[in-house]
């Protein structure tokens, strides 16, 4: 809360002094990180350029993948093609303990796909090293969907700290869109009655979704003490169960909170201030 009261007084500063985000009117722009359409472009342009020049300097070839294919990538995240947001989540939940390949990464990877396909098995695990960092489990697309680059590594971290200011680079960073939007009584008023919706559902979520999905990875975390999720075998394989059971109930509790409390609002408010809704 405080670091949202931090960004929003910061925002009235810059309003006061004629300044702002690189929308109209002084207003942050629609995109991830507060960007506008232009400036999106020209930033994820300008990484893959940065990426294709430090993996050529490691040895290895890079295409560099054109925006249309990393928001093809970005339109992936937690959604399927063909599914509704209730068909997806009654299959996959929020895609933290039930799915385990990785379309946004693939997609997200463009040409790259092919590339890794022809290396040995060696130098596949050398190129994704190079590529991704010792991690090798935040790719570009869906750290930029996210807006969250700390836990990026390799090449890909070398790139997005180039373009990206250092307050963007931390998972602690909060796009000034959503505080515009945040601030709002009628949001507040909506996102308290989510959560005691949530509650009334058995689940004691004060947060949004987000809230929910690191609760989940902490505990798959725990669960899975650092081996393949297709390995687990008896009691763990049988918990394993249990948990994805768990996220489902609580992505279908958390979307029928949405649906009745807060969505239509989200939509009102981003419109009045934006002109269009902006929810990624």
């Amino acid at each position: 809360m405080r670091k949202i009261l931090g960004v929003a007084i910061l925002l009235a500063v810059l309003a006061a002094c004629g300044g702002g985000g690189p929308g109209p009117g002084g207003l942050p722009g629609g995109r991830e990180f507060g960007l506008s359409d232009a400036d999106f472009v020209a930033r994820v342009e300008r990484t893959q350029v940065l990426i294709a020049d430090c993996m050529k300097r490691a040895g290895f070839e890079y295409i560099p993948v054109d925006v249309a294919t990393i928001e093809r990538a970005q339109e992936s995240v937690r959604t399927e093609p063909g599914m509704s947001r209730r068909e997806y989540k009654q299959r996959w939940g929020l895609s933290v303990t039930t799915r385990f390949d990785d379309p946004v990464r693939t997609i997200g990877l463009g040409p790259n796909v092919q590339i890794m396909e022809r290396l040995s098995a060696a130098d596949r695990v050398a190129y994704e090293l190079t590529l991704f960092g010792e991690g090798r489990d935040s790719d570009f697309a869906f750290a930029l969907d996210e807006e969250d680059f700390s836990a990026t590594g390799g090449c890909t971290r070398e790139a997005v700290a180039q373009v990206f200011t250092p307050e963007q680079l931390e998972g602690t960073y909060v796009n000034p869109k959503d505080v515009l939007v945040a601030q709002d009584p009628r949001v507040i008023a909506a996102q308290q009655e989510w959560t005691r919706c949530m509650q009334d559902k058995g689940f004691p979520y004060r947060d949004d979704q987000g809230m929910i999905i690191e609760d989940f990875r902490k505990r798959l975390d725990a669960l899975l003490g650092g081996d393949d999720p297709q390995t687990l075998t008896g009691e763990r394989l049988a918990a394993l169960r249990a948990l994805q059971a768990e996220e489902i109930a609580v992505s279908l509790a958390d979307l029928d909170c949405q649906e009745r409390h807060t969505d239509a609002v989200f939509r009102q408010v981003e419109t009045e201030v934006f002109g269009r809704p902006v929810s990624g």
